[in-house]
């Protein structure tokens, strides 16, 4: 019911929608500009930005066929972005404390996918990990075995990708898309 009619980031958790926090908690961190890909209700949802106080600049990608796509093609669509500059890469109805961010944006690695424990009661992308927690393997449903879930890691849809990274593995990937 909180999400009938509205979108998951405008969803209001004490006293403040998810975006907001998350704006707010990115405006902290002094970035060159913060990038929002828009579609189901982008206009409530420009309206309800503008009414914020943010220093950081914002930039919209329109996802005119969001209904039709998934969060892979509304990367795809800000794909520029990812190949001008180290990005960080957050799904907007997510709530997380800022130190998370600040670990992340400070890590000495250049790229990152936040992950947690595998649990029964998740779903979305699985991946395993080697000793040096690096992922070896994205989990598809046919790979899946509940006997090896103790070996699982879920991704939680936040991730620090280094402008190179972009150029030479994800931008790559995003096309062949």
């Amino acid at each position: 019911d909180l999400t009938k009619g509205n979108t998951k980031c405008m969803i209001e958790v004490g006293g403040e929608t998810l975006i907001s926090r998350l704006l707010r908690q990115l405006d902290s961190l002094q970035l060159s500009r913060i990038v929002l890909v828009v579609g189901y209700k982008s206009n409530e949802l420009k309206k309800h930005l503008s009414s914020l106080v943010i220093r950081t600049p914002v930039e919209f990608v329109e996802n005119t066929v969001y209904d039709k796509t998934n969060n892979i093609y509304s990367l795809y669509l800000a794909k520029k972005y990812l190949t001008e500059e180290d990005t960080l890469l957050f799904e907007s109805d997510l709530i997380m404390e800022d130190v998370v961010i600040e670990k992340l944006l400070h890590h000495p690695y250049p790229d990152l996918a936040l992950v947690d424990k595998y649990e029964s009661w998740m779903d979305g992308t699985v991946v395993t990990l080697d000793k040096d927690n690096k992922i070896v393997d994205f989990l598809s449903k046919d790979k899946f075995r509940y006997s090896d879930i103790s070996r699982y890691y879920k991704t939680v849809n936040i991730y620090k990708f280094s402008r190179d990274f972009a150029t030479t593995h994800y931008v790559p990937f995003l096309e062949a898309y």
